[in-house]
């Protein structure tokens, strides 16, 4: 009998031993869940690659889904270990739409040299300006919440990290209700909506009670004993999109493709806004918007074991609406900070505790666009968190011509460590596309300076974000500023004693006397000559191997830059 039963826990032993030697990518068991294949072309690989859809049932119904886009085989590092069928299988039981692009170990794809394909496959799952993946097997996905994973990732969907009731200050649910008596009672979009004289009688559109809660969404490595930098996007729809809304024009930043844990941070509305549509006093963020974001990244510090995040390198990007929370949490002394406004007549103070207490809330880096941080230069801080300021020249006149002028003057004044781009041929929108003025792939700019300051573990090198004059300029002043942009912070040694740049005139090699003078905290090296530059002439800028950061890591190569004084 004990050798009966010595044998069959050795079976039971080699039979679970088989099973988890299966391979990461044999989804063979979900077969009966595939409701479409597709051959996608793939532009940027210039081939075709195997597409499958997933789902649960035959059709959602009337009811939206969320949309996972699942990517394998790519050739980045897999950094979260779980089975790729573990992940599957685990979604499809929780009815989420599963897309899976198999891209077949093909060397070219990584990011951001595929992202504009991912960016195809977003658009599609929505059917923006393209044929939908979806429609025609009758599965509808919720707008916009489709979640790209790079295989062995997870998404954690809806994760309250503050709530307006309890952490907002008193007179918040006040302002929620007067949004809500003004615009909602006998709009012909809400028929059956009446006006409340108490924030408990408030009521969405379905008819029940108001949701107060603030969430995120987390896109991170599942079974890794590897933490990741986080990049945290401020969000600026009501409905909480996963990346943004889709588009063809341009591609949003697909951080999780590189290495990262993907945020999504819900925006401080208010709360009349989410329950029926946007319009009107549209935001909490001037009475409760440093409450609510330093709460976030709280949050985050709180779960960062949960989900691999290495908080001590967390940055964030916000546009428009989103632009408020980067321009608070660039301050690290945050927690210290008060809120722009005061509600009026009511007393200090929240009905509980904020959330999350005893966690840092500073974040490493940022990228902001303007919106409602445009008017807010009072919190530029000497040792403001590194920035990128962007702003699109075709942006509203009161943005480009004052919020705009207002934020980069305080920044110069500071000396604070910053890049800017007003950015040429766009209006209201991210950094994407090349940037004729300035010389720069703008995306690229955005990926190289995030990751410098985020991915300190790899020990990157320097890069030189952007030159004035920009390589191959023509009709240059003789006065024109000569400058380069870095990061990280250089080491200044590296720059002004050690010679590592020069100017020098291209007809005959001869180097321009002059000086180097270091300024936004390191990051921005001026040349001064010590006479104006010759008419007519071809200069170039070099940027030698010489050049360190302040982590003494070197420059990986020599660059170049020329251009031609008028």
């Amino acid at each position: 009998m004990k050798h009966s039963l010595k044998y069959i826990t050795i079976l039971f032993i080699l039979i679970a031993t088989l099973g988890s030697c299966s391979p990461k990518g044999d989804l063979s068991s979900l077969k009966p869940y595939i409701r479409k294949t597709v051959s996608w072309k793939c532009k940027t690989l210039n081939r075709e690659v195997p597409l499958n859809i997933y789902y649960l049932e035959d059709k959602t119904g009337a009811e939206a889904k969320d949309v996972i886009v699942y990517i394998k085989n790519s050739a980045w590092e897999r950094i979260g270990q779980e089975s790729d069928l573990s992940i599957l299988r685990d979604y499809i039981n929780k009815k989420f739409i599963v897309i899976t692009l198999d891209l077949g170990n093909d060397k070219k794809a990584t990011s951001p040299y595929i992202d504009n394909d991912i960016n195809d496959i977003y658009s599609a799952v929505f059917g923006y300006k393209t044929k939908s993946l979806l429609k025609d097997i009758n599965l509808v996905p919720l707008e916009y919440r489709c979640y790209v994973l790079p295989e062995g990732y997870r998404v954690a969907t809806d994760l309250v990290f503050w709530e307006v009731d309890k952490h907002g200050v008193y007179g918040s649910l006040d302002r929620v209700m007067k949004l809500y008596n003004q615009g909602i009672p006998g709009n012909p979009k809400a028929p059956n909506a009446k006006p409340v004289s108490n924030p408990s009688e408030l009521r969405d559109k379905d008819g029940k009670p108001f949701d107060y809660s603030i969430r995120m969404d987390i896109i991170y490595p599942s079974q890794t004993k590897k933490k990741l930098p986080a990049f945290i996007y401020s969000e600026t729809s009501q409905l909480r999109n996963a990346h943004t809304e889709p588009t063809t024009e341009t591609h949003v930043p697909w951080f999780q493709m590189r290495g990262y844990v993907y945020v999504v941070m819900g925006h401080c509305f208010n709360t009349t806004t989410v329950a029926y549509w946007h319009f009107g006093d549209f935001t909490l963020d001037y009475w409760n918007g440093l409450a609510c974001y330093s709460a976030g990244v709280r949050y985050l510090n709180a779960n960062k074991d949960k989900y691999s995040i290495d908080a001590d390198h967390m940055g964030m990007y916000g546009i428009s609406k989103g632009q408020y929370a980067v321009t608070r949490l660039s301050d690290p002394h945050n927690d210290t900070g008060t809120e722009s406004k005061r509600i009026q007549g009511f007393p200090e103070g929240s009905p509980e505790p904020q959330p999350w207490q005893g966690y840092p809330s500073k974040i490493a880096c940022g990228w902001q666009g303007m919106g409602l941080g445009s008017f807010q230069s009072e919190f530029i801080t000497p040792d403001y968190a590194p920035t990128i300021l962007a702003c699109g020249e075709h942006d509203r006149d009161v943005v480009v011509k004052e919020g705009y002028v207002r934020f980069l003057n305080r920044l110069e004044e500071l000396d604070a460590n910053y890049i800017t781009m007003l950015q040429t041929g766009l209006g209201h929108m991210q950094s994407w596309g090349y940037d004729k003025k300035l010389g720069v792939d703008r995306y690229q700019l955005v990926l190289d300076f995030f990751d410098r300051y985020l991915k300190v573990a790899d020990k990157l090198p320097p890069v030189a974000l952007m030159t004035e004059p920009k390589d191959s300029a023509e009709n240059v002043s003789s006065k024109a500023q000569i400058a380069v942009y870095f990061a990280p912070v250089i080491d200044e040694n590296t720059v002004l004693n050690d010679h590592g740049m020069k100017v020098v005139k291209v007809v005959d090699n001869k180097e321009i006397n002059g000086s180097w003078e270091a300024s936004h905290q390191g990051t921005k090296f001026t040349f001064i000559p010590s006479q104006p530059l010759d008419k007519n002439e071809q200069y170039k800028i070099i940027v030698t191997t010489k050049i360190k950061d302040k982590r003494g890591t070197a420059l990986d190569k020599e660059s170049t830059y020329q251009f031609r004084v008028s």
